[in-house]
This record gives C-alpha cells, sequence and structure tokens, in this order.
C-alpha cells in the first residue's frame, strides 16, 4: 500500500530543486519526537508476547489489528504526551475537535466551526458526543484539558504547542493564571478559542496533537498522579477505548460510545512493545503480527517491497556557529563542507539506499500557498552530487581568512550518539569529507539521552549529527530551528534577516505573501551554509494482505489505523 502520491511529488520537487533538508535521531531503536526537541531514550520490553486478548474485544475479537513499536508510550496521558507513540496511541483513543487524517481535517467533537476574519478566533460548535462511560462531552472538558497542559503544575514537556493560544506562553511560565488562556465556554456546547497571531495551520496542529484532547476534570481529581496511568483511570472520547496494558501490550477495544462508531470497521487492536526490530520482523514472518516497521538495514533483503511512507524526519548536521573552534564560524568553509559532501554517495554508503538525498531545510511535502510548498517553491542549494572544485575554492578562501596552510591542520569534531546507526553516518561523513577537502576530522559518541539533554542545548559540540521531526505542514516548523530566540536553535545561528522574515509571516494574513517570507528565510540559511542537509527518511514496512485503510503521514502522527479494516 505504498503512499504513491507522497513519492511522486517529493520526487518530482528534488529533480527540480535539488533540493532537500532538520530533532531526530538516527538509530532504529530510538523513539521518535513528535517535532521539537527530541526526548531520551526509552526502554522497550524484550521477550515474549503475551497470549492474545482478542477475546477482550467485542464481536468476538474477528478483527484485531496487530502490530508492533520498539518501545512502550512514554505515557497515556494525552497532556504528557511527548513523542509520535505517545500521539498515536491518543490518537486512536481520544477525539480533539477536529481530526487530522494523514493531512485531510475532518470535523471531531465539533460538528462544525468559525474562523474571525483576522484569523484570531476560531468558534466550535460541539456534537452530542459522550465519553466511553456515557457522560456527555462538553466544552468545559476542552477548556480543562488545555488549561491542564498549559498549568506549569502539570509539568508537560510538550506544554510548548499551546503557545499558540492566546497568554499561552505566561500561563506556562507561571505569569498568568491558567484561566486567563485564550479559551472559554460560553456555553456546554461551544469552545472559543482567541490565538496569540494568526495561525494557518492551527487546525491541522489541533487535529495531530494529543495535548489538545478534551480531559475530564472529575477523572483527573479522582485519581491525582496515578491519573491515566493505567487502562481503566481514564476515560476515553476517541475511537478506541485501551482495555489493558500489561506484559509488553496494550490492549485496544471499539469505543461503542464513539460519535462516529459506524465509521470505525475494527474491533480493536493490540500493541506489542518489542525492542529488537528484527524480533519483530520474525514474528510478521511467522503470522503473530499483521503489521511491522522494518529495520533500516533489513530492507536490503525485500527486493520487491512496495509498503514505504515518508515519516517527516530529516536528517542533518548542526553547525555550532558560537563553537570554540573559530572554523565553524566562517562561511566559506561552511559552504566547503556543503560542496565538498557528495550525498548521493552519502546516502549508499551511509543508508544502502534507502533514505532520500536532500540539500535544503524545508521538506517539500508540507502545505505550501494552495499547494504543496515543493511545488510552489524552488531554492538555489547544493548539487547533490557534490562540486569538488567549488568545495576546494570555498575551503581555500577560508584557510586565508584563518590563517592555514595545510587543510590536515583545520581539525573538526562530528558529535553522535552511540548507536551503531548513528556511528556509520558520522564514519561516511568523516571519510568523503576526508577525501574532498584533506580535513582532519574525529568521531564523539556520547548517549541519546545526553545529546539532547546537555550536548545540543548547551552548545557542547562542533558538529552535531541530529534531525527534525514536524509538528505540523507548514514550513515554519522547520524554520524556526534557525532563528535567534528560539530554544531550539542549537546551532546558536543568528541572521537579522532571517528574523525579519520568520517575524512577519506570524502576522501576515495573505497566505501567498506570507509562504514567500518562508521561502525567503529559507534561502538565507542555505546561503549562509548554517547546516550540512542530508536526508529525508522513508519508512519501509510490511502489512498483511487482508487488512486496509490504513493511513500514514509525517507531521504527529506517521501510522493512523483509525479507519482500517479488515478482509474475513
Amino acid at each position: 500500500m505504498k503512499n504513491k502520491i507522497l513519492c511522486v511529488i517529493l520526487t518530482a520537487a528534488l529533480a527540480a530543486t535539488l533540493f532537500g533538508c532538520g530533532v531526530y535521531e538516527g538509530s532504529d531503536t530510538a523513539p521518535e519526537p513528535i517535532g521539537a526537541e527530541a526526548i531520551g531514550e526509552e526502554p522497550g520490553v524484550s521477550g515474549a508476547v503475551s497470549e492474545s486478548l482478542a477475546s477482550e474485544t467485542p464481536n468476538g475479537g474477528e478483527k484485531i489489528f496487530r502490530y508492533s513499536e520498539l518501545q512502550e508510550p512514554t505515557t497515556l496521558d494525552p497532556n504528557k504526551a511527548k513523542c509520535i507513540l505517545d500521539n498515536e496511541v491518543a490518537h486512536m483513543t481520544q477525539e480533539c475537535l477536529v481530526r487530522n487524517t494523514a493531512g485531510k481535517i475532518e470535523p471531531g467533537i465539533a460538528e462544525s466551526w468559525e474562523i474571525s476574519d483576522d484569523g484570531l478566533v476560531y468558534t466550535f460548535h460541539l456534537r452530542d458526543a459522550k465519553w466511553s462511560d456515557g457522560e456527555s462531552i462538553k466544552a468545559e472538558d476542552f477548556v480543562y484539558g488545555l488549561q491542564r497542559l498549559m498549568d506549569p503544575a502539570t509539568a508537560s514537556e510538550y506544554a510548548f504547542i499551546g503557545e499558540y493560544v492566546k497568554n499561552g506562553a505566561a500561563v506556562e511560565s507561571g505569569e498568568k493564571a491558567p484561566e486567563e488562556l485564550g479559551i472559554k465556554a460560553p456555553d456546554d456546547k461551544t469552545v472559543e478559542i482567541t490565538l496569540d497571531v494568526a495561525t494557518p495551520y492551527f487546525l491541522s496542529l489541533m487535529g495531530s496533537s494529543a495535548q489538545y484532547s478534551p480531559i475530564r476534570k472529575d477523572i483527573v481529581e479522582k485519581y491525582g498522579n496515578d491519573f491515566a496511568a493505567t487502562a481503566e483511570k481514564n476515560v476515553y472520547s476517541g475511537p478506541f477505548m485501551i482495555t489493558r496494558t500489561a506484559d509488553g501490550q496494550i490492549i485496544f477495544a471499539k469505543n461503542p460510545n464513539y460519535w462516529n462508531a459506524g465509521a470505525i470497521k475494527l474491533d480493536g487492536a493490540e500493541l506489542n512493545c518489542i525492542a529488537e526490530g528484527n524480533t519483530a520482523v520474525a514474528m510478521y514472518e511467522s503470522g503473530e503480527l499483521d503489521f511491522v516497521k522494518l529495520p533500516t538495514e533489513t530492507v536490503v533483503n525485500y527486493d520487491d517491497i512496495d509498503h514505504e511512507y515518508m515519516n517527516g524526519n530529516e536528517d542533518y548536521f548542526y553547525i555550532n556557529e558560537k563553537s570554540d573552534n573559530k572554523i565553524l564560524n566562517n562561511k566559506n568553509f561552511r559552504m566547503a563542507l556543503n560542496y565538498g559532501l557528495d550525498r548521493n554517495t552519502y546516502i549508499k554508503l551511509a543508508t544502502d539506499g534507502v533514505y532520500s538525498p536532500c540539500n535544503a531545510l524545508v521538506m517539500p511535502l508540507v502545505s505550501g500557498a494552495e499547494k504543496t510548498y515543493g511545488e510552489e517553491y524552488t531554492v538555489s542549494s547544493y548539487p547533490l552530487d557534490g562540486d569538488m572544485a567549488r568545495a576546494q575554492e570555498f575551503l581555500k578562501k577560508a584557510m586565508e581568512e584563518e590563517g592555514f596552510s595545510d587543510p590536515s591542520d583545520i581539525r573538526v569534531e562530528i558529535t553522535t550518539t552511540d548507536a551503531e546507526a548513528s556511528k556509520k553516518i558520522a564514519e561516511v561523513a568523516q571519510e568523503l569529507w576526508t577525501q574532498a577537502l584533506g580535513i582532519t576530522i574525529t568521531i564523539r559518541q556520547v548517549t541519546y539521552a545526553d545529546i539532547y539533554g546537555s550536548v545540543l542545548p548547551n552548545g557542547d559540540y562542533e558538529i552535531g549529527y541530529a534531525g527534525w521531526g514536524p509538528d505540523y505542514s507548514d514550513p515554519y516548523t522547520y524554520l524556526e530551528l534557525f532563528k535567534s530566540d528560539s530554544p531550539y536553535n542549537y546551532s546558536n545561528y543568528e541572521n537579522a534577516e532571517v528574523d525579519k522574515c520568520l517575524n512577519a509571516s506570524r502576522t501576515e494574513t495573505d497566505a501567498k505573501k506570507r509562504m514567500d517570507l518562508l521561502n525567503k528565510a529559507e534561502q538565507v540559511i542555505l546561503d549562509d551554509a548554517a547546516l550540512v542537509p542530508l536526508q529525508y527518511r522513508q519508512q519501509h514496512y510490511l502489512l498483511n494482505d487482508a487488512f486496509s485503510g490504513l493511513n500514514f503521514y509525517f507531521c504527529s502522527i506517521n501510522t493512523d489505523w483509525t479507519y482500517a479494516d479488515k478482509a474475513l
């Protein structure tokens, strides 16, 4: 069930523009951050999977979707979701005001809504919907949920996702009370949300972000710190309920009280948390699983696999422009790094050709003004095959400016994690740059938790391997990484023109003019060689032929089985 449309658009964009791309770790065993800052590595559950609990689902469990992930969700509390798996589980069990299905915005608990002319006020009208325990879902559940998200006492690592709402940042920092957040319920069937600035992608963001889920105050108060700790300590507004969490499994059953239950074909699902990817593949091959993501190194074993999707993750090298190693502050040297990297060769050596090379910042598949960004815009960037002659020219200028006579005297360090996949990527880049430029490159390895917990945030690196997964389908999600005041500007990059464009885009209501500003910002970042883009990630998978209707997306939710069906 290959997502051919995504692949065709991406291929066309690459061919037309010779560009490509932003934090996600290179290991196949690490949790995938939704976007923003990556999280620490969570322990997976190894060993045998317990006996199927399909009998716990309605209708005898005839249609059960069995799939695997490398780790367990970090939480079942929607307000505290902080990685893609957390988000995906909440997408199955909770319903926001709208639902984002592979980029298509559909009504959720809100059956209709209006947006003010200035794009700041969203008024949602709720349908008659019920929680899994039969209680009515009320507007106040959305107010409480968002206030709880932004309340510092909740300590949600992803509270920043609510900063779009008026006073969001002030509430998050404790400067204002949660009651001052820009959300209110005039009555039980109306939710009014006021934003700080017009945000064209707000519906898309809300429809794919677990943090915007309704939350029952009485349930939170009943269980306190144990809220959502286990299946029975929460109630569910979405298409499925969690009935059990044990032995490395999460068991889902269809929610009979879901407002759109007639559209749900599956009776339930089993999420099996299996730390070793090859173990999960073996279980699929033996018929114990219906869906499994292939570890990168195993893709070459399948000659004709036709199951893949773009998961939105882009990998690149940060360049710390405030490093003590002053050569990295030199634009000509950074240009030499970019022109001196043959990305096509890099992809073959580092990923066995599984990923796609990229040499820009914004993924072409994100939304533009009317079409995809890649269809509407091109950027001038570094050739995918590299240009060794130009690389040498830039290197020569940098050496003259910095007082070097021998390129081997230039020493730079690549920092990456201790994962084998990341180590391989660093070693391939080391070899290609050494051959092309003659500089001396060393590799430093740290833990996954350290690279995002201290190394990148504290600027304790020279060149750092990292990546980015988008929160929403808009160029801003990538570009904000290079805004001077962004907390995720780990490269310490500063450019007044970039800041000007990004700030202006926050208030520009004309879609085309706004997108022009974002495109200009991207071009300036590339002209400054502020990063070394590497690759777009494709996720390959195996799927039982009996199943249809799965959706795949590159923002916040990669695998969406809400509307899946099984042929009996």
